[in-house]
C-alpha cells in the first residue's frame, strides 16, 4: 500500500479542532443527490445536511510517526505509467536497503527507459497512528488513523484447502496460527479460505486476536473446517478453478492503492504454464492473463508450500510420503525456463546449497515429475508477480515470517512506456543493478498501459513522494475501497459519527423497492414475469456525522479558484459479506455570512442510510475528487449503547 505522508503537529492541532464539540456555522457542506454505488447501491432518495447540527462528537489528534516533517501540498495528477516494485535481497536472502534510483537500469523490450519517480519501502518504517496515550474516542464516533502504527504493505493470505492433502491441513494450521501470533505488529492481513468456496475469511486488519479466530480450528467458521476432505470435487489441482480463484482475489484487490502481497498457502498448485505429460489441460493462456492481471493491479504473489522436505517422492521406490524428512537437502526445480535453465537444490531453510543444469537425484526422476512440476508452477507465478517462492522447508511459521518481511521491503519505480497508445501487446520488463551480487524479484511484463494517480509538486515537476498508483480497471477509486474488509485508508483523515436515528420500523414500498436492488437482495428476472415486490422487513436508520478538516483544501482552493468536491459513501454488509444498501453523494463547501465561522478545509456532512436489521458492519469513506486521496473506515454492528443529544434531531430537508 502507498505509504502516506507523517502528520506534523500543526496538521494535527487543526485536525483536533475538526473533533470537537461543533457549533452551527456557515462552513459547512451541501449535499446533493448522487449516483450510488454501481456494486451495491442505485439511484437513492437521501437528504443530507444544509446545515449541519451540533453533536457532542469529540476525540484525540493522530500522533505523527517517527519521521514527522511538516506537509508538503502536492497536486497528483492522471498520467500513463508503467509501476514495477522490486525487491532486493543480498546472498543470504535479506533485503537491501539504501538504494537509490541511480543504481537501477530499467528497460522495456530491451530499450532503456528513464525512470520518473522513485520511492524505498521499508518495513520497518511505521505510518501515522493514533498514539499509545491518546484519550478514548466518545461512543460511536470513529477516526481513520489507526490505533497501532502500520507496518508494511497490505497481505493477503489464501488458505487454499483444497489444494491441500488431508494429512497437511492440521500441521499446516498450526503453523499458520503459530505465524499469526508472532506476526509482526502493525502487519495488514486479510484471510480467504478457498474450500467449498472461495470464503472472506477476515477482511484486512493487523489485530491478532481477529486473525487467529478467523481459523481457530476449536471454533471453526463456516466454509473453514477443521479438516476438509472433499477436494476433489472442487477442483483439486484443477487449473481452471484456481485460475477463477485468483480472479476474484485480484478483483477484490483491484483499486486498492500500493503494492499487495498475495500469499498462497497450499501443497499443490497447478497452475502450469504448459500441459505435461499424462495431463491433456493446457490452461497456460489463461493463466498468464490471469499473471499479468496480478501484476497489473500491483498484486506480488508469494505461494507458500505446506509439505515441508520430501526426502523421496511420491512414486518413488521407497514410497515417500509428503512430510517424510526432517531437513536434509531435497528435490530440485528449474528456475526459468528454456535453454540455460539452472536447477537450484534446496535445504530445509529455503535457501540454495546446490546449482546444476538438471536435476541429480535418481528418486526425482524416478517420480517427482509433480513435485517438481509444482516447484515450477510457484517459481513462474511468483517471477511473473515480483514475489517469492518458498518450498522445501520444514517450517512453515518461519516462510511465512520470511514471506512478510520481504514483501516490505521494496523500492517503485516508475517510467513513462514508449508508446502512449496501448497496442494490445505484452511487453517485458527488465531491472537490474549497475553493482553488487543481489537478487531481484519484480513483475517481468505489462499487457496494457496503465493509468496510475501521481504526486507532483507545486512547479508542476514530478517527484517520487507518495505515489498513488491506480489500476485502470478502477473505473471509480472510492468503489473499489468501499468493499467489505478492505483496508483502512488515512491519505484523507476524517472522523465520523455513526449512530441510529429512530428505531426499527417496518420498511416502506419504496424502501423495498430500492433495497431489493442491493446484492443480497437481487434476483434474477425470468422473461415475461415481472419480478415481485419482496415483503417489507424490519429496518433501522442509520446517521453518519462526517469531519473532514485538511490545509489542502485552501491551498487547492486557491490554486484552482473553486472549492473542492469531496464525495461521502456509505454501504451496509450483512454476515456472508453482501451489500445491504449504500449511497455515495457529493459534498460542496459553502461560505457562511459571518467570515469569523468560515474554517478553510472544514467540511461537516450528515449522511443516512435505511439498513436491515441483520446488517453486520458499515463502511464509510471520503474522496478527495480533485486528486484522489482518500479515508476509509469500517465498524462492526451492533453500535454501543450511547445517551441521546437533543443535537441528534432529523437532518434538515431541502
Amino acid at each position: 500500500m502507498s505509504r502516506f505522508p507523517a502528520l506534523s503537529p500543526w496538521l494535527l492541532a487543526l485536525l483536533a479542532l475538526a473533533f470537537f464539540p461543533a457549533v452551527p456555522t456557515g462552513a459547512q457542506s451541501h449535499v446533493a443527490q448522487a449516483q450510488a454505488q454501481a456494486s451495491s447501491p442505485k439511484e437513492t432518495q437521501n437528504t443530507g445536511a444544509a446545515q449541519a447540527q451540533p453533536d457532542t462528537a469529540s476525540g484525540p489528534t493522530p500522533a505523527a510517526g517517527p519521521d514527522a516533517q511538516s506537509p508538503t501540498l502536492t497536486i497528483r495528477q492522471t498520467v500513463r505509467r508503467v509501476v514495477v516494485d522490486v525487491m532486493v535481497r543480498d546472498a543470504n536472502g535479506k533485503p537491501v536497503h539504501g538504494l537509490t534510483a541511480k543504481d537501477f537500469l530499467l528497460t522495456e523490450d530491451r530499450q532503456p527507459q528513464r525512470v520518473l519517480s522513485f520511492d524505498v519501502y521499508d518495513f520497518d518504517k511505521p505510518s501515522i497512528s493514533r498514539g499509545p496515550n491518546a484519550p478514548a474516542l466518545p461512543p460511536n464516533v470513529f477516526v481513520n488513523v489507526p490505533k497501532v502504527a502500520e507496518r508494511g504493505p497490505l497481505y493477503v493470505m489464501l488458505y487454499d484447502l483444497v489444494n491441500t492433502e488431508v494429512e497437511d491441513q492440521m500441521t499446516a494450521r498450526q503453523q499458520i496460527l503459530k505465524f499469526i501470533s508472532t506476526k509482526p505488529e502493525g502487519t495488514r492481513f486479510a484471510v480467504f479460505v478457498n474450500s467449498d468456496e472461495l470464503y472472506l475469511a477476515q477482511g484486512f486488519t493487523a489485530d491478532q486476536d481477529q486473525l487467529y479466530a478467523a481459523l481457530d480450528p476449536k471454533h471453526p467458521k463456516s466454509h473453514v473446517p477443521r479438516v476438509f476432505l472433499y477436494g476433489r470435487n472442487y477442483g483439486y489441482r484443477n487449473p481452471y478453478t484456481i485460475i477463477d480463484v485468483l480472479t476474484h482475489i485480484g478483483q477484490y484487490l483491484d483499486g486498492v492503492p500500493g503494492r499487495k502481497n498475495l500469499i498462497w498457502v497450499a501443497g499443490t498448485f497447478p497452475t502450469a504454464l504448459f500441459a505435461t505429460e499424462g495431463n491433456a489441460v493446457d490452461a497456460g493462456d489463461q493463466i498468464r492473463a490471469e499473471t499479468n492481471a496480478l501484476a497489473q493491479a500491483q498484486v506480488a504473489v508469494f505461494p507458500v508450500n505446506v509439505r515441508g522436505v520430501v526426502v523421496s517422492p511420491e512414486g518413488a521406490s521407497t514410497g515417500g510420503a509428503p512430510h517424510g524428512g526432517v531437513g536434509g537437502a531435497s528435490v530440485g526445480t528449474e528456475l526459468g525456463a528454456g535453454p540455460g535453465a539452472v536447477t537450484t537444490v534446496t535445504g530445509a531453510s529455503g535457501g540454495p546449497v546446490a546449482t546444476g543444469p538438471k536435476m541429480a537425484a535418481s528418486a526425482v526422476e524416478q517420480g517427482a515429475d509433480s513435485l517438481a512440476g509444482d516447484y515450477r508452477s510457484q517459481d513462474a507465478i511468483a517471477t511473473a508477480t515480483g514475489g517469492r517462492a518458498f518450498y522445501s522447508d520444514n517450517d512453515l511459521s518461519g516462510a511465512l515470517a520470511d514471506a512478510t518481511e520481504d514483501g516490505g521491503n521494496y523500492y517503485t519505480l516508475t517510467y513513462s512506456p514508449p508508446s502512449h497508445i496501448d497496442d494490445g501487446k505484452c511487453h517485458s520488463i527488465a531491472v537490474r543493478l549497475d553493482q553488487g551480487n543481489y537478487q531481484l524479484s519484480y513483475r517481468r511484463s505489462y499487457c496494457r498501459v496503465p493509468q496510475v494517480s501521481t504526486a507532483a509538486d507545486e512547479n508542476g515537476g514530478n517527484s517520487g513522494a507518495s505515489t498513488l498508483a491506480i489500476p485502470l480497471q478502477a473505473g471509480d477509486v472510492l468503489q473499489a475501497n468501499m468493499k467489505l474488509g478492505a483496508p483502512m485508508l488515512h491519505d484523507l483523515v476524517f472522523s465520523a459519527h455513526v449512530r441510529t436515528d429512530g428505531g426499527v420500523v417496518m420498511a416502506t414500498a419504496a424502501q423495498m423497492e430500492q433495497l431489493q436492488e442491493q446484492a443480497a437482495f437481487f434476483r434474477t428476472h425470468r422473461r415475461n414475469k415481472p419480478v415481485k415486490p419482496l415483503p417489507p422487513i424490519r429496518i433501522q436508520t442509520y446517521t453518519i456525522d462526517y469531519r473532514v478538516l485538511d490545509p489542502q483544501f485552501k491551498a487547492q482552493a486557491e490554486r484552482s479558484g473553486k472549492q473542492p468536491t469531496l464525495e461521502f459513501a456509505v454501504a451496509a454488509f450483512d454476515n456472508a459479506g453482501r451489500v445491504l444498501n449504500g449511497v455515495v453523494n457529493d459534498g460542496v463547501q459553502e461560505a457562511s455570512t459571518q467570515a469569523s465561522e468560515n474554517k478553510a478545509g472544514l467540511f461537516r456532512v450528515r449522511q443516512s442510510l435505511v439498513v436491515p436489521i441483520d446488517a453486520k458492519s458499515i463502511r464509510v469513506g471520503v474522496r478527495d475528487r480533485t486528486n484522489d486521496r482518500m479515508g476509509t473506515l469500517e465498524t462492526a454492528l451492533p453500535l454501543a449503547p450511547e445517551a441521546v443529544s437533543l443535537s441528534q434531531g432529523p437532518a434538515p430537508q431541502h
